[in-house]
């Protein structure tokens, strides 16, 4: 269970900065941002805490999400929809090997505009969105983010949310390899709830 909720809490975090990106323009926790970009780099990880550094702390805004979201915490909706949207596609990525081979050429390609102090640089974050477009967008259920027109309407913010909604498949992926499914998120809700609070404790 420990796996599993790790690897949902990185969808929900996901889902979570896609909401404040779209309705604020900004991204409010600069780690989480780092921690969950930086998880589609890590493609051979040995567990699951690998694929996030091991740095729980920087899954603490996934882990939040998860817990008030699973308590049906209203401002949670939209975060809700994007999650089960990235399940969703996760799961049919298993029957498109030429979207996965596409995937992984635009990940190598984005690794090149990497700079040793900056990471996750504009240019990175732009490539990481036109992978997005590329392929996750071309599917179906599309991931259709609400929020204001203003910060919709600008680039910069529109290429984060793709960016970080890439790495939302990431971890939806990483959810199935550990056994996730969607009746579990019907009925294991309370053992999310307890082993997210645990993670987070510690």
């Amino acid at each position: 269970m420990r796996d599993q909720t790790i690897a949902l809490a990185g969808v929900y975090q996901a889902a979570t900065m896609a909401h404040e990106l779209a309705n604020s323009g900004a991204i409010r926790d600069q780690k989480s941002w780092e921690v969950s970009l930086n998880s589609l780099y890590k493609l051979n990880a040995d567990s699951t805490e690998d694929v996030f550094d091991h740095d729980m702390a920087g899954l603490a805004l996934g882990f939040n999400s998860l817990i008030k979201s699973f308590n049906k915490d209203s401002y949670y909706i939209n975060v809700i929809k994007y999650t089960i949207t990235l399940l969703t596609l996760a799961g049919k990525l298993d029957s498109r090997p030429d979207m996965v081979e596409l995937i992984g050429k635009g990940l190598n390609d984005s690794r090149v505009l990497q700079k040793t102090d900056d990471l996750l640089n504009p240019a990175v974050v732009a490539k990481l969105a036109q992978v997005y477009s590329k392929t996750i967008s071309q599917m179906q259920p599309r991931v259709i983010v609400a929020g204001q027109p203003f910060h919709l309407k600008d680039q910069a913010i529109t290429e984060k949310i793709r960016a970080i909604l890439l790495a939302g498949i990431r971890s939806a992926i990483l959810w199935k390899q550990v056994g996730g499914s969607q009746l579990q998120l019907l009925f294991k809700r309370k053992a999310y709830i307890e082993e997210a609070k645990q993670l987070l404790s510690n």
